[in-house]
């Protein structure tokens, strides 16, 4: 992976547990890359980790802006962050990637935020409002003044504030009664809103291809396969056994072949590798269902393999 030095140049406390953080070349130079609504970058942090985060900036602006919210029961990057990141620090940035990036069209566009999943659907909402494509966004937050990033409230934008799941469920139900040709329908936020949003989107007559999601966190946890396979690597002219609870990572990296790695949760795309020979057996939220029925396509770091042997072009 390909990384590129910034410099933290804002810290803003947006809510009690959300940081803003705004990075930029040290320099004042040009941004070396560009991205499109949707699109995240890896931070790696001073800790050795390596954690993904969505870009709330559009390319205009000059900076890259992120929103981090601390969890409690994260794995540790958002604490770190919280905890020792400081003005004036550099920190090194991969180059954007976007697995949830707004399609193209004149069609109208629904964007559906819970929590910290309001932030890549912000700069898809700028987009269309530039467009003047017609755009609504519908925000569920706990608490109004827990609203990240303070973006003001208007006629496009719905706050919905404290509301229990039945009536999350209700208020879904009343936005979504009807579809129109060419409408789409964008959603990020915990697993159990984004189903919620999905079901009653299908049950109103949404075509499966106008939804999008985007995962911060695996929707089930991941598990590997009880029994082991034959990984060839084709391009590395390696073959390895895959041990029964070992992933097809790991068992590469035993034989000096380091696939390419980020989240380690099949949901940042980083690892996906082509199929040659096989059958994957996948468990990944990155993946659409054409992917995975091609057949063509598999998340090493995650998903597991059905057939005895297992060719990847790597």
């Amino acid at each position: 992976m390909n990384w590129i030095s910034l410099q933290v140049r804002a810290l803003r406390l947006e809510t009690e547990q959300i940081l803003g953080v705004e990075l930029a070349p040290p320099d004042a130079a040009a941004l070396p890359f560009d991205w499109s609504p949707g699109a995240h970058v890896d931070l790696r942090l001073g800790n050795g980790m390596v954690r993904q985060y969505s870009l709330v900036s559009l390319p205009e602006h000059g900076h890259i802006y992120l929103g981090i919210k601390r969890e409690p029961a994260s794995r540790g990057g958002s604490q770190w962050l919280h905890e020792h990141l400081r003005l004036g620090a550099r920190i090194e940035v991969g180059l954007p990637r976007n697995l949830f990036a707004l399609q193209p069209g004149k069609g109208p566009v629904t964007l559906l935020a819970a929590g910290i999943g309001i932030t890549p659907l912000l700069p898809m909402y700028r987009q269309c409002l530039r467009e003047g494509r017609a755009v609504r966004l519908l925000y569920f937050t706990r608490e109004a003044h827990q609203l990240p990033l303070l973006q003001p409230i208007d006629s496009g934008m719905q706050l919905y504030t404290g509301l229990p799941t039945p009536q999350i469920a209700e208020r879904l139900g009343e936005q979504l009664a009807t579809w129109q040709a060419g409408a789409s329908l964008y959603c990020c936020g915990p697993a159990g809103f984004m189903d919620c949003v999905e079901q009653t989107a299908l049950g109103h007559g949404w075509p499966p291809d106008s939804l999008h999601r985007e995962h911060f966190t695996p929707a089930v946890p991941s598990t590997l396969a009880d029994a082991g396979c034959t990984l060839v690597l084709q391009r590395s002219g390696c073959e390895v056994q895959v041990n029964p609870g070992e992933s097809l990572l790991q068992a590469a990296a035993r034989v000096g072949v380091e696939l390419p790695l980020s989240c380690g949760m099949g949901i940042c795309g980083a690892c996906v590798s082509r199929v040659i020979e096989g059958e994957p057996e996948h468990r990944d939220e990155v993946l659409s269902d054409a992917q995975r029925s091609s057949g063509e396509w598999i998340t090493p770091c995650v998903s597991g393999c059905r057939s005895a042997r297992l060719v990847l072009d790597a």
